[in-house]
């Protein structure tokens, strides 16, 4: 079917009754027409605009329902923002379709009394919303420079008869203010779009120039990752956060910085590589963004359970550099009750790429300073050893002698006591050389615990005699082993010594000596001062010292080495103020082992 023809009809004749009836009709349709245009000429944005269309035009046309229909020139279709009534919220139709689809093609107003008999009627859409559409009036909607750019329609009139040639006259009013009015609130958001656009890349300038600001003042790594996160926190507003970072040696997360509620309690903790929300970061490199962490397939509640408490809303993002993934940035519980979106993604991982640089950074300023110190002690302990041979070998002949000579019983003891304490002078000077030039290498004997025990016993009470400090040693297996009996004493007496460094006013040492299945377990018990936490992650590398006046930063390295060169394992466990305990774990019969 065509258009209904708009040809004039003559007037029939009317009363004076109807006459002012028709006056004040027309005059409630134009107060209508300029109740909408001021409407939704106050309005900004779309959907509020397309709200108030709709509302008004059911109104005006006495329609049971009204629909407006926008063009989407990319996807090649036209789609409902507002449906009034019941059923659907949204219609998409290809460009075309249907007779709002026609009107938005040709540019023409259409009056149609019978829908289901015009051939351009889309049924489907009847169909799938239950609703039953008889006449209806469409206009088509113009931009500023002319254009179509949707359609407005009404359908079935109510009341007696269908909509008239007045009826389209007032439907064209309203679509060409409608037109206007959606074009101008399309241009606002696109201008508020783009001035949020531009707030936000001038929030991640002020971020970035913050980041490289506490970069360059910061007197230290943990510093630096601290004031980070605090600033990460600050600007996402979140409750708690930390980051986490690889261990070289285990591969395990620890809580490099760790800040929020229960901050304090998760520093201590571990986390294996894959396991949690921040182990899969970590592992997969790919970000995690969920409102409700325990829902998430990743979540592992161990950690929650420990500290005792459970996050909601979690945003985690890897930390990502040259050398790969180096850990996990986590952000937990925004506040105000805000939720994760693009927007945090996008500043978590800009702010997480600014860690990973700074820590890669720092790690290869420390490797560059470590080997440079390394070879300068291995060149100077050369040296050092080099001028000791000497006298040392004159003592040991001279001590060699006094054996020789009839003094009594009580003066070779002071001989072999002599004697063994040159030979661990010349073990030590030994095994930190080998230290420093890298040399991989043990010697492999039988030795009896008990007397290895008791030689220890005696070392190390002279070491702590008139320092105020109670030793006591705990024997619980004393069989036979087969290892580098020097070096073993070697790991001990480093342990032991810091200990005593770490009671400078006095204390107690323990060392106590177990097996547990094929392994010897050494436990060396201080109660001194306790680990720093600055330095807990990397206790066991080369030249990291906590301040101590006589100490070289090697004693607990080499302790590493040795063990691990038996095939065995050291640990820690300390509290600040309270004390520390290491736990050595070395195999009965380790394998040999070369350069």
């Amino acid at each position: 079917m065509t258009p209904t023809s708009r040809a004039a009809q003559p007037a029939p004749s009317a009363s004076v009754e109807e006459l002012q009836e028709q006056l004040e009709l027309q005059q409630q349709q134009f107060e209508t027409v300029v109740a909408i245009g001021q409407a939704i000429g106050s309005i900004s944005d779309l959907d509020g605009v397309l709200t108030r269309v709709m509302e008004h035009t059911t109104r005006l046309m006495r329609a049971e329902r009204s629909t407006l229909y926008l063009i989407d020139p990319e996807k090649k279709e036209i789609w409902s923002k507002v449906v009034q009534g019941e059923g659907l919220k949204e219609i998409r139709l290809p460009l075309g379709s249907g007779i709002a689809g026609w009107v938005c093609v040709h540019d023409q107003s259409v009056l149609i009394a019978d829908a289901s008999k015009d051939e351009r009627f889309n049924s489907q859409v009847d169909k799938n919303t239950g609703f039953k559409t008889r006449s209806m009036v469409v206009a088509p909607l113009h931009d500023v420079t002319g254009k179509v750019c949707g359609a407005v329609q009404a359908l079935n009139r109510k009341g007696e008869g269908g909509f008239t040639e007045k009826d389209l006259k007032l439907l064209e009013a309203v679509a060409s203010q409608a037109g206007a009015a959606i074009e101008n609130a399309r241009l606002f958001q696109d201008v508020a779009n783009r001035n949020l656009e531009l707030s936000a890349a001038h929030a991640e300038l002020d971020l970035l120039y913050d980041i490289e600001k506490r970069i360059s003042e910061s007197a230290s790594l943990e510093q630096l990752v601290d004031g980070i996160l605090q600033k990460a926190m600050e600007v996402l507003k979140v409750e708690a956060g930390a980051v986490l970072l690889r261990e070289e040696d285990s591969g395990l997360l620890y809580f490099k910085s760790a800040a929020g509620e229960k901050g304090d309690q998760v520093k201590s903790l571990r986390q294996p590589l894959g396991q949690g929300i921040a182990g899969t970061v970590s592992g997969t490199g790919k970000p995690i963004v969920t409102d409700d962490a325990s829902k998430h397939p990743a979540f592992d509640p161990k950690v929650a359970k420990k500290v005792g408490y459970a996050p909601k809303a979690v945003l985690c993002v890897p930390l990502a550099g040259d050398g790969g993934i180096s850990g996990a940035l986590e952000l937990i519980n925004r506040k105000e009750g805000l939720t994760f979106g693009p927007r945090e993604l996008r500043l978590a991982t800009l702010i997480a790429g600014q860690i990973a640089r700074a820590l890669s950074v720092s790690r290869e300023r420390s490797e560059g300073e470590r080997k440079a110190r390394l070879a300068t002690i291995g060149q100077m302990i050369s040296g050092v050893l080099h001028d000791l041979r000497t006298p040392m070998t004159i003592i040991s002949g001279y001590t060699e002698m006094l054996i020789t000579e009839d003094q009594g019983e009580e003066r070779r003891k002071f001989a072999d006591t002599i004697l063994k304490q040159l030979d661990h002078i010349s073990g030590m000077a030994r095994e930190t050389l080998a230290f420093a030039r890298g040399e991989r290498e043990i010697l492999l004997r039988k030795v009896l615990l008990n007397t290895f025990i008791a030689e220890a016993e005696g070392f190390l009470a002279q070491e702590m005699e008139g320092k105020g400090i109670e030793l006591k040693v705990q024997k619980g297996w004393l069989g036979a082993v087969r290892w580098d009996e020097s070096k073993i004493r070697r790991a001990l007496y480093n342990i032991a010594r810091n200990a005593v460094q770490a009671m400078p006013d006095g204390g107690r040492f323990t060392l106590s000596v177990d097996k547990e299945e094929d392994l010897v377990v050494f436990k060396l018990s201080d109660t001194g001062v306790g680990i720093p936490e600055e330095i807990a992650d990397r206790l066991f590398q080369s030249f990291v010292t906590a301040g101590k006046k006589e100490g070289t930063g090697l004693g607990l390295a080499i302790v590493k080495k040795v063990v691990e060169e038996h095939g065995g394992e050291v640990s820690f466990k300390s509290k600040p103020g309270k004390g520390t305990t290491f736990i050595l774990k070395i195999p009965t019969e380790p394998p040999q082992r070369s350069k």
